[in-house]
C-alpha cells in the first residue's frame, strides 16, 4: 500500500569506506561489488536519478489521475497504467537500495547516513505523486472491474489488483494519505533508524575486549561455560545502559502504530500484518496456538540436553552450548562448498544459480566496526540480482546462516521471470526457500560424519535451529501481541513491565527443562523485527513448518518434486500464499497440516534421544 520507491525493496543495505565500494577483503571474507547499482556515492548517475525521481512520479501522476477510478476505464488503458507503474517503480528502487546497502555495513558513517536519508526524504516527494494510483484502483467501481478483470491483457495482474481492492477498506483520502508519507520520515522511519544506530555502535565489554554485537553473540555456542556466562553478562549490561531510550523508542513505534490502526479501521495490532501477508487471522492464530501446544517437544529435548551436558540445570547461556568442544572456524571457501555441494545434489541448477553469488561478489560476509548485526537478503527488482548481507565468523552455525541467505536469493533469481509486482515473496512463504537451504545442508554434512557423536551433535544443532525458528518465534509474537495490548490499554509501559512480559513468554517454551535468568530478561531491547517490523516473526514459524512438509515430500519424491519446487518458487507473489501451496497438496488452514510439521519436530528430537542412548 502506498509505496515509498526507496524503502519497498526489502530490508536493504552496504560495503566499505571508499566512495567505489567494491573493495576486496583483507582477511578473506567477501565484500559486496554494488557496481551494478552505482560505482560510489559520488556517481552522478546517483544524483541525476534522485533528482528526477519527483519529476517522473507527477508526470505518472498527470498522466493517469482522474482516468482509474472512472466507469470508463478499459483493461488497455488499466494495463498501460500498470506497465508503466512497474517501470517507474523499477527505476526509482534503484537509489534507495544502494543507500540502505551501503548504510547497513557502515551505520556509523555520516555520508552514508546523509545519503539514507536524502533517498528517504526524495522518496516520499515521489510517493505523493502516486498515492492516486492505489487509490483509485480502489475505486473502481465492482461492475466496471467485474467486466475488465477477465481481459486478457490483465490476467498478470490479477492478483495485484484483487490484493490492492482487499486493502481499499483501509484507505484514507489522498490529502490524508500524503500528510502521513510526507511526515513518515520524522516519525515512525526516524526512530526505527535511531534504534539501528544505537544498537549498531553498541560494545559489549568480555574481560579486556571490546566486541561488537555479532563477535559477542557467537560466544553462547562456545563450549566454555564461563565464557557463555561473561557473554550473557556483557549482553545485558550494555543493553541495560541503553535500555531507557531503547524502550523510549519501542513504546513511541507502538503508539504509532495505534494511531495509524485507529485511522486505518485495523481491527487488531496484527490486522494489518495479516492483511498485507494475504493470510486469514484465523490460519495465524492456528499456527501459533499449535506451537504453543507443542512447547512440551522443547522441553523434552532440554531435559536431554542437560544430561548430555552433565549439569544440574540449564539457564539462558546453555540454550546453544555445543555438546562437542571447539571444532575451529570454518573458513569462507569451505563453507561455500559445502553449500555448493549440497546445492548441486538437489539439483544443479540450483547450484549454477548460486555461482554468481560467489564469483561475482553479491555477498557481504566480513565483519567490521558500525556493521549492522545479523543477516539478510535483499532481492532488489526482477532485473537486478540480489545482495546477501552477514556477518561470517566461521562457525558452524555460520554455514547455515550462508545457506539460508543464498536461499533467499536462490528464490529471488527465480521469481525474476515475474514482472515486479509480482516478484517479491509475500512473508509466510519469503522463508521457504531459504530453510530449504538450510535442510539441504544439514543432511549434506550429516550424510559425511562416521561418529555417533558428531552424528549427534550435528543433530542436535539442528534441532536448536529449528527450535529458535518455530517455538522461538512465536514466544516473540506473543510478547509482541500483550506488549502491543499494554502501550494500548495502559499507556506507556516502562522497561521492567517489557521485560516482565518477554520472560514469561520465552519461559512458557522451555517449561522446567531450563531457567532463564534475570539477565535474559532485557534481551528482547536488541531484536529488530519487534520494533522495526511488528508481528513479522509469525512468517518464520509459518515457514519452517512448511518447509518440514515440503522436504518431506522431497525425501519422498526425489527427483520428481524438483520441477514442482522451482515453480512455487518462480511464482514470486503472482498469487496468495494458500492458492501457491496448495498446488503442493498443502493446505495451510487445517490444523492437521500445522501439528505434522511439529510431529516431524518431535521426531527429530527422538532420533537424538535414540542416539544418545546408544551412547551409553
Amino acid at each position: 500500500m502506498f509505496s515509498n520507491p526507496v524503502l519497498c525493496a526489502g530490508p536493504l543495505e552496504d560495503v566499505e569506506e571508499n566512495d567505489t565500494v567494491s573493495t576486496e577483503s583483507t582477511n578473506g571474507l567477501p565484500t559486496w561489488d554494488l557496481s551494478d547499482l552505482y560505482d560510489g556515492i559520488d556517481d552522478s548517475r546517483l544524483d541525476s536519478d534522485l533528482n528526477s525521481m519527483v519529476d517522473q512520479a507527477a508526470q505518472f501522476e498527470e498522466k493517469y489521475k482522474g482516468r482509474i477510478a472512472s466507469t470508463a476505464v478499459t483493461a488497455d488503458l488499466l494495463c498501460s497504467a500498470l506497465n508503466d507503474y512497474e517501470a517507474l517503480m523499477t527505476a526509482q528502487y534503484k537509489p534507495g537500495s544502494y543507500a540502505n546497502l551501503l548504510f547497513s555495513t557502515d551505520t556509523a558513517d555520516a555520508q552514508r547516513g546523509a545519503l539514507l536519508q536524502r533517498t528517504r526524504e526524495v522518496g516520499s516527494a515521489a510517493a505523493t505523486h502516486l498515492i492516486f494510483f492505489d487509490l483509485e484502483i480502489g475505486k473502481i467501481p465492482q461492475e466496471t472491474f467485474d467486466r475488465i478483470i477477465n481481459e486478457p491483457q490483465l490476467a498478470p495482474y490479477r492478483h495485484y489488483l484483487e490484493h490492492e481492492r482487499a486493502l481499499a477498506a483501509h484507505h484514507l483520502t489522498e490529502a490524508e494519505e500524503k500528510i502521513l508519507e510526507e511526515t513518515a520520515n520524522t516519525r515512525g522511519r526516524a526512530f526505527g533508524r535511531l534504534f539501528t544506530e544505537i544498537t549498531s555502535r553498541q560494545t559489549f565489554r568480555m574481560g579486556d575486549e571490546e566486541l561488537t554485537q555479532s563477535e559477542l553473540l557467537v560466544n553462547f555456542y562456545n563450549p566454555d561455560r564461563e565464557t557463555r556466562k561473561a557473554a550473557a553478562t556483557a549482553l545485558t549490561d550494555t543493553l541495560k545502559g541503553d535500555a531507557h531510550v531503547l524502550t523510549f523508542i519501542f513504546n513511541t513505534l507502538l503508539h504509532e502504530k495505534q494511531i495509524l490502526d485507529g485511522l486505518r479501521g485495523h481491527s487488531s495490532p496484527e490486522a494489518s500484518r495479516h492483511l498485507a501477508n494475504e493470510v486469514d487471522e484465523a490460519v495465524v492464530n492456528t499456527v501459533s496456538d499449535v506451537c504453543v501446544d507443542n512447547y512440551d517437544i522443547a522441553a523434552d529435548y532440554y531435559h536431554l540436553k542437560r544430561q548430555l551436558l552433565g549439569l544440574d540445570e540449564l539457564t539462558h547461556y546453555d540454550r546453544y552450548a555445543p555438546l562437542l568442544g571447539d571444532r575451529g572456524n570454518i573458513p569462507f571457501d569451505e563453507a561455500q562448498g559445502m553449500v555448493m555441494d549440497a546445492f548441486g545434489h538437489f539439483s544443479p541448477q540450483l547450484a549454477e544459480i548460486t555461482e554468481p553469488f560467489f564469483s561475482k561478489r553479491w555477498i557481504d560476509a566480513e565483519l567490521r566496526a558500525g556493521k549492522r548485526g545479523g543477516a539478510y537478503c535483499a532481492g532488489v527488482t526482477p532485473d537486478l540480482h540480489p545482495y546477501v548481507f552477514m556477518n561470517y565468523t566461521g562457525k558452524p552455525r555460520d554455514v547455515m546462516t550462508l545457506a539460508h541467505e543464498l536461499g533467499h536469493g536462490i528464490h529471488d533469481v527465480l521469481a525474476s521471470k515475474q514482472s515486479l509486482l509480482n516478484y517479491h515473496p509475500v512473508l509466510p512463504l519469503a522463508e521457504t526457500a531459504s530453510t530449504f537451504g538450510e535442510m539441504l545442508v544439514f543432511d549434506q554434512l550429516q550424510s559425511t560424519l562416521e561418529s555417533t557423536e558428531e552424528r549427534l551433535a550435528l543433530l542436535c544443532g539442528k534441532i536448536e535451529d529449528i527450535f529458535a525458528t518455530v517455538f522461538r518465534q512465536i514466544a516473540m509474537y506473543r510478547f509482541e501481541q500483550e506488549a502491543h495490548r499494554l502501550r494500548r490499554e495502559k499507556g506507556e509501559q516502562t522497561t521492567e513491565a517489557y521485560c516482565e512480559v518477554w520472560q514469561r513468554m520465552m519461559q512458557e517454551m522451555f517449561g522446567d527443562s531450563l531457567a532463564l535468568g534475570e539477565d535474559h530478561q532485557w534481551w528482547w531491547l536488541y531484536i529488530p523485527h519487534v520494533f522495526q517490523l511488528s508481528f513479522y516473526v509469525y512468517a518464520y514459524s509459518f515457514g519452517e513448518l512448511l518447509v518440514l512438509s515440503l522436504y518431506a515430500q522431497y525425501q519422498r519424491d526425489g527427483e520428481s518434486f524438483v520441477p514442482r519446487y522451482f515453480d512455487l518458487l518462480s511464482a514470486g507473489c503472482s498469487a496468495t500464499p494458500s492458492q501457491l501451496v496448495a498446488d503442493m497438496g498443502i493446505d495451510i488452514a487445517s490444523p492437521d497440516f500445522w501439528q505434522g510439521g511439529c510431529d516431524l519436530i518431535r521426531e527429530k528430537v527422538e532420533q537424538a534421544k535414540a542416539l544418545a542412548a546408544t551412547m551409553k
